[in-house]
């Protein structure tokens, strides 16, 4: 089994200004996708998502960079540290998550005789 994985930005939350800053990122909006190269009954690939919010602290005007100039690489490396975690963490997670779909742990149901 192999997986891509895929990061989307909807939304990024600034500032007017802060400081003498202007257009100031506070906030990523981020979603991270799995998609396995198998495929469930329905004929459509397995996939697990981690979506969510980082709050990013007060801004640095040595270390600014302007709304217009930020990289989807650079949103990638502030959710990162804003999760604490590693693009390999987040990887692992969502694996496991496409392996459950594929082999699940627990089976529900009830004996056939009942």
């Amino acid at each position: 089994m192999a997986n891509t994985y895929t990061w989307n930005f909807p939304t990024l939350e600034r500032k007017a200004t802060e400081g003498d800053l202007s257009d100031v990122v506070k906030t990523i909006h981020y979603r991270y996708t799995a998609t396995s190269d198998q495929n469930n009954a329905d004929g459509n690939p397995y996939s697990a998502t981690v979506y969510g919010t980082v709050g990013l602290g007060d801004a640095d005007s040595a270390s600014f960079t302007a709304f217009d100039s930020i990289t989807a690489d650079q949103a990638i490396l502030w959710t990162l540290a804003g999760l604490d975690k590693t693009e390999a963490e987040l990887q692992t997670a969502l694996d496991e998550t496409i392996n459950n779909q594929i082999t699940p742990p627990l089976i529900k149901g009830v004996p056939s005789g009942w």
